[in-house]
């Protein structure tokens, strides 16, 4: 349980910083490197959606267990 709310949390952390530095680069005046923000962002959806998968399945593995007994 702890790994899928780490990972969760570290996604949303990476989404927030990634869309953070997107709408700063957006508005500099060069422009800036957009490329690796996307990426971040890209990487922290993912996060997000493995780590909220090992929540349900450690959540349905309880329940399954609890239903076993």
């Amino acid at each position: 349980m702890l790994v899928g709310r780490t990972l969760y949390l570290l996604g949303m952390a990476f989404v927030f910083f990634s869309v953070v530095v997107i709408v700063m680069a957006l508005f500099s005046n060069g422009g800036g490197d957009i490329v690796f923000p996307i990426f971040a962002l890209l990487n922290g959806l993912i996060a997000m959606g493995v780590g909220d998968i090992v929540i349900d399945l450690n959540y349905r593995k309880k329940v399954e267990k609890m239903n076993k007994e």
